[in-house]
C-alpha cells in the first residue's frame, strides 16, 4: 500500500482502544505517548507487524542496558517497548480503515503481537533479578511470567465455555469496585501492568517489585482456574 491516502492530523489521530476495552491505566501511561509514534509510523506506511518486531529488539537492548548497569535507561526502554506494543495496534486499526484485512491477516497480526511480547521479555526479567544480585528471584519471576501467559492460552483453549463466566466476574464483582472508584477499562494483571512492575524494579533497582510481581502472578493464575473450574 503506497502513500495514496490522507493521514489525519495529529489531534484527530485517535485509533487507541476505547476506555472500556483497554487497560484502565493505559490512558494515563502509554496511550498518550503511543499516539505520536503511531502517527509518525503511518507516514512511512509501516505495517503493524513490522512495528511489533521493534518490541523484542527493544527488549534485547534493555538486557544490554541492565548488563551495563544503566538501570534508568533500562526502565525507560521497558516503558518504550510497552508504547510500541500500543502503537502497533493503533497502526493496525488505522490501516483497517483504508483496506479491509482478511481473517488470515488478522490471525497473523494477533500472533505477531502476542509473540513479540513474550519472545525476549522473560530474559529481561531474569536479567533484572540476576544483575540485582539474586539469581533465584530472576528465575522465579521469569517462570511466573511464562506461567501467567501460558495460563491465558490454556484457559482460552480448554475453558472456552467458561469465558462468559469470567466476563460476568469482570462485570459483576470487579465492576462494583470500578464504579466506586470511578475506574473505566479492564482491571486485572494485564501485560501493561506487568511491564510497569518490571520498569519500577529497574528504576529503583529493587527486588521488592519483582517479588510483588511474582506474588500477584501466582495469585492471578490460581484465581483464574478457580473461577473457571467452579
Amino acid at each position: 500500500m503506497g502513500r495514496d491516502y490522507k493521514i489525519p492530523k495529529l489531534k484527530n489521530f485517535n485509533f487507541s482502544k476505547s476506555r472500556e476495552e483497554g487497560d484502565f491505566l493505559a490512558p494515563y501511561t502509554n496511550r498518550p505517548i503511543s499516539k505520536y509514534f503511531s502517527w509518525f509510523f503511518v507516514h512511512f506506511t509501516l505495517c503493524a507487524e513490522f512495528i511489533a518486531l521493534l518490541t523484542p529488539l527493544i527488549d534485547a537492548i534493555t538486557i544490554y542496558a541492565i548488563y551495563q548497569g544503566q538501570w534508568i535507561l533500562a526502565a525507560i526502554l521497558v516503558e518504550l517497548s510497552l508504547i510500541m506494543d500500543s502503537s502497533d495496534g493503533e497502526v493496525a486499526r488505522f490501516r483497517a480503515t483504508l483496506k479491509k484485512r482478511t481473517e488470515r491477516q488478522n490471525q497473523f497480526g494477533g500472533y505477531m503481537d502476542s509473540m513479540a511480547g513474550v519472545l525476549i521479555f522473560p530474559l529481561t526479567i531474569f536479567a533484572a533479578g540476576y544483575f540485582m544480585g539474586s539469581l533465584m528471584t530472576g528465575l522465579f519471576v521469569m517462570l511466573s511470567f511464562c506461567l501467567i501467559n501460558m495460563s491465558s492460552g490454556y484457559s482460552g483453549t480448554y475453558f472456552k465455555d467458561k469465558k462468559e463466566q469470567a466476563k460476568r466476574f469482570q462485570e459483576g464483582f470487579l465492576n462494583k469496585i470500578k464504579k466506586k472508584l470511578r475506574i473505566k477499562g479492564v482491571v486485572g494483571f494485564s501485560g501493561d501492568i506487568q511491564k510497569h512492575f518490571i520498569a519500577l524494579a529497574l528504576l529503583f533497582q529493587s527486588l521488592i517489585f519483582l517479588w510483588a510481581y511474582f506474588a500477584i502472578a501466582i495469585t492471578v493464575i490460581g484465581a483464574k482456574f478457580y473461577i473457571y473450574k467452579k
